[in-house]
């Protein structure tokens, strides 16, 4: 009987295979907003930019697969903080507030903030609180909120009831073109990539202070792994990165 009993258990391992059960390869849920080139865009309906080709060489490295949704800007945020999401990217700013409710990695580029508006109007100032001469339009859920409400409101700079609000950077700069407000406020590398092909120029460019990260939910363990991969890429390995992307 016990003979009999091996052999079936024979047949059985062969009929499913000998070989161990193997590792389940775990699926990094992305969420993005494809609006800021370089950083994260469409192009003929794919998707590409700088932070996906940094991302795409963690997940290749650590054997992951990426499971990416796209959202509106504030969509996005919230499918991290929600848990929908492991990861967030698309040119993302490192801010208080947004660490009060996500985790971000180590920062992994700088940023400026450009106020650009259409080069046949040529509004530009060198004084700041000229701003407060002009509609302001940017997508909602961008930090630029607290900054004018931290920062430029109490100084009587730039009030918010003065600011248009939209789902992404694609409605800001046709209601620009269309002449419904004076101003895009943009990420610097958002603009640069617009001012090559679109008559824009910038008005006014906020700088030293902001930088970019990979927005986690707290206490993600991925974001950990994520950290120690962007150490062993090294500054060279990252700027390469960012330079294919920029130049």
């Amino acid at each position: 009987m016990k003979k009999l009993m091996g052999l079936l258990c024979l047949v059985l391992l062969a009929a499913v295979g000998c070989s161990q059960p193997q590792e389940e390869t775990k699926v990094i849920k992305v969420a993005v907003s494809p609006a800021s080139p370089p950083n994260l865009y469409e192009e003929n309906g794919k998707t590409m930019g700088l932070d996906l080709d940094l991302f795409e060489g963690f997940v290749k490295a650590r054997g992951y697969e990426m499971k990416i949704t796209a959202y509106d800007w504030q969509g996005m945020l919230g499918a991290v903080t929600s848990g929908q999401a492991d990861v967030a990217f698309s040119g993302i700013s490192i801010t208080d507030k947004r660490k009060e409710v996500m985790d971000f990695s180590q920062p992994y580029m700088e940023n400026t903030w450009n106020l650009v508006g259409l080069s046949e109007r040529n509004i530009r100032f060198d004084d700041v609180k000229e701003m407060m001469n002009y509609t302001v339009g940017y997508p909602r859920g961008m930090a630029y909120t607290d900054f004018i409400k931290n920062d430029l409101e109490p100084k009587g700079i730039y009030s918010l009831d003065k600011v248009k609000m939209y789902p992404s950077y694609n409605e800001v700069l046709a209601d620009l073109q269309n002449g419904n407000i004076d101003l895009a406020f943009l990420d610097g590398t958002v603009a640069s990539v617009y001012r090559k092909t679109q008559p824009y120029q910038d008005a006014y460019v906020f700088t030293g202070f902001d930088r970019f990260g990979y927005a986690f939910p707290k206490g993600s363990a991925l974001r950990d792994d994520f950290d120690r991969y962007l150490a062993e890429l090294g500054p060279e390995g990252l700027q390469a990165i960012i330079d294919k992307w920029m130049n």
